[in-house]
């Protein structure tokens, strides 16, 4: 499944999501299979894995692009967990959308519209 985010139309280019489901490839990102992996290792809190990933990715994107895919992945979940903490309404089309992308991935939609 292809999509088009903000990101992408700034990028130029389509980002393929089913890479989430399947990991194979890089999902039409730069590094996106090494990006991945660090997403993967860093909810895993394998400290070993994540020092890996951490490596190969400082020699392919700097440590600027380390930097900046570090605090990504921070602020996703920093993000999702305040939301959810103070009882911050969803709405509705963000809802939607989410659900969709969601189910796309294999993933049930969530009734009470809390993230995972």
């Amino acid at each position: 499944m292809a999509l088009l985010s903000v990101g992408s139309m700034q990028a130029g280019t389509e980002i393929d999501l089913s890479v989430v489901g399947d990991k194979a490839g890089d999902g039409g990102v730069p590094q996106g299979e090494l990006l991945t992996a660090l997403v993967d290792a860093t909810l895993s809190f394998d400290s070993t894995a994540v020092a890996d990933v951490g490596s190969r990715l400082l020699e392919q994107i700097g440590p600027a692009g380390l930097v900046d895919a570090a605090a990504v992945t921070a602020m996703f979940q920093l993000n999702t967990r305040a939301a959810d903490a103070v009882g911050l309404p969803v709405e509705e089309r963000s809802l939607a959308d989410r659900d969709k992308i969601g189910v796309s991935l294999g993933f049930e939609s969530r009734a009470d519209g809390l993230a995972p």
